[in-house]
């Protein structure tokens, strides 16, 4: 007869032995997916290291679009891109960030094409019209932003805003104004953007237009493209009796009932840079 005692001894020894086995398997296991983990990161490593100093993917082009007042040589400069980077090595987000400090733009897009060309392309502020401000006129955009100080080098054809100002400004009559500056700023019809020395704001009659000629066009709160198509046969029927256009007010704001008068109006004086106004 089997000693019990010796039985169970001899069962756990087994077990023991057992468990033993599956450790070390377990840990040879955890060992080789180490190994393989570490060798894949190393390639991968050594390989992004090649890659990014391979001389194939050397910058030999780099593409600007999109400038009008900006030169390709200025976006350049603000790029501050090494000629002799690896195109893959580059930060597209940092470039991106370097330009768009210039104040004249709006948007910037940083892009590769492989193997050696870099991308920029830029959306530059549009703008409308001149607006006062303490620290002199400033150049506003289509969204109501003063983006940028008017400067001696800053030659635009574009009219002064007279209506108060403010940063973020949601006011009506000043939403309004952006309303007409972004018709006549696509408009081909008279008067264009290129035609308005002023737009003025009054907060009981509304907007008018001042002409480079001395024209006074009032328009009022609302409906200016409609109201300014009704100005052509006025200006033909004018030009027709040899009426000229300065220093007369065509007051639009009723179509159903349009008056022209003489009058004595001004427009602003000329801000510093600006080829509007006509008055000294």
């Amino acid at each position: 007869m089997k000693n019990p005692f010796k039985t169970t001894f001899e069962t756990q020894k087994y077990r023991l032995k057992r468990r033993s086995k599956n450790i070390v398997q377990e840990l040879l296991r955890t060992v080789l997916l180490l190994c393989v983990i570490v060798g894949i990161s190393a390639a991968l490593i050594y390989g992004y290291m090649f890659t990014i100093s391979a001389s194939y993917f050397k910058i030999k082009e780099i593409t600007i679009r999109g400038c009008k007042e900006l030169t390709e040589k200025e976006v350049l400069s603000l790029a501050a891109i090494n000629p002799d980077q690896n195109l893959l090595a580059i930060n597209l987000d940092k470039v991106a960030r370097r330009i768009e400090v210039n104040p004249w733009i709006k948007e910037v897009f940083v892009g590769r094409e492989l193997p050696n060309r870099l991308i920029i392309e830029v959306r530059e502020r549009q703008p409308v019209a001149l607006i006062k401000r303490e620290n002199g006129f400033s150049l506003l955009d289509t969204d109501g932003i003063a983006f940028k100080k008017l400067e001696k080098n800053d030659e635009l054809n574009i009219p002064v805003l007279n209506v108060r100002y403010t940063e973020g400004s949601d006011s009506e009559l000043f939403v309004k104004s952006l309303e007409l500056l972004r018709y006549l700023s696509t408009s081909q019809d008279f008067p264009t953007i290129k035609n308005i020395s002023e737009i003025h704001g009054h907060d009981m009659f509304g907007l008018s237009l001042f002409t480079d000629s001395g024209l006074c066009i009032r328009l009022g709160f609302d409906s200016y493209e409609n109201k300014l198509k009704r100005l052509n046969p006025i200006v033909a029927d004018l030009e027709r009796r040899n009426l000229k256009l300065g220093f007369l007010l065509i007051d639009l704001n009723d179509p159903a009932k349009i008056t022209v008068q003489k009058k004595e109006v001004f427009g602003p004086k000329i801000p510093i840079g600006s080829k509007k106004g006509y008055r000294t």
